[in-house]
């Protein structure tokens, strides 16, 4: 695994040679592209060179990738780290660089070397539980890198941001058939809690829904989807 990490480590610094730390003192959050979120988010968004907590379910996928084409419309670079080897490469275009370490170990390293490179704005972490130990790693890192790391798990130790998201029973939006019988959800409406030291705000905004036909991925490296919770 020291392996694979210098390896990563040397394919950032020839990537990006002049990548700097950037601290929130130099700039401010980073913002999501959902308004309604932004402005329940202490600084407008995520806070940089720190690290943020978001509990799985309840659209956080959606938002995530939202905030990462955000993060490139703005100039800056996004990274999306897949530890549970369940994102396919192809729908990614023009929102983060994915990376896909092989085991949750390897998707913390990367991660930590991530933030810590200085190339990148915002730094997604999925599929991958984080101890007490890594996470003071990670906020170490993210501090030196000055990048906003969010995990993708419950929890708020060390995290200076913290999100519950739900997905409001009344709030599916259906495509209508011929008959005029609902056929397909188009939009959900989300409700998010954002918590953060002195700060509590509510946010309720509408997310697209994506079809997806083919769930079985013609990637080796990932297993068929079929019937996984969406």
């Amino acid at each position: 695994m020291a392996s694979s990490v210098a390896a990563l480590r040397e394919i950032l610094e020839r990537r990006f040679p002049d990548a700097q730390p950037v601290t929130q003192r130099t700039a401010g959050g980073i913002g999501t592209g959902i308004a309604a979120l932004d402005r329940a988010m202490p600084g407008g968004g995520f806070p940089r060179g720190r690290l943020a907590a978001w509990a799985p379910g309840g659209g956080v996928t959606a938002a995530l990738r939202s905030a990462c084409r955000a993060t490139r419309g703005r100039g800056e670079r996004a990274a999306w780290v897949d530890g549970a080897g369940v994102a396919c490469g192809g729908g990614w275009s023009g929102e983060a660089a994915l990376f896909r370490p092989r085991e949750p170990r390897g998707a913390l390293e990367c991660a930590e070397e991530l933030v810590r490179s200085g190339g990148f704005a915002l730094v997604v972490l999925a599929g991958a539980r984080t101890g007490d130990a890594e996470r003071v790693r990670l906020s170490r890192a993210a501090k030196e890198g000055g990048a906003s790391l969010v995990l993708l798990e419950p929890g708020g130790f060390m995290a200076g941001v913290r999100l519950v998201s739900r997905i409001r029973p009344e709030g599916y939006r259906w495509r209508l058939d011929p008959f005029g019988e609902p056929a397909e959800v188009e939009t959900v409406t989300v409700s998010t809690r954002v918590e953060a030291l002195g700060w509590s705000k509510e946010a309720e905004f509408s997310l697209q829904v994506a079809a997806h036909d083919l769930r079985l991925s013609l990637e080796p490296t990932l297993g068929d989807r079929r019937g996984a919770a969406r």
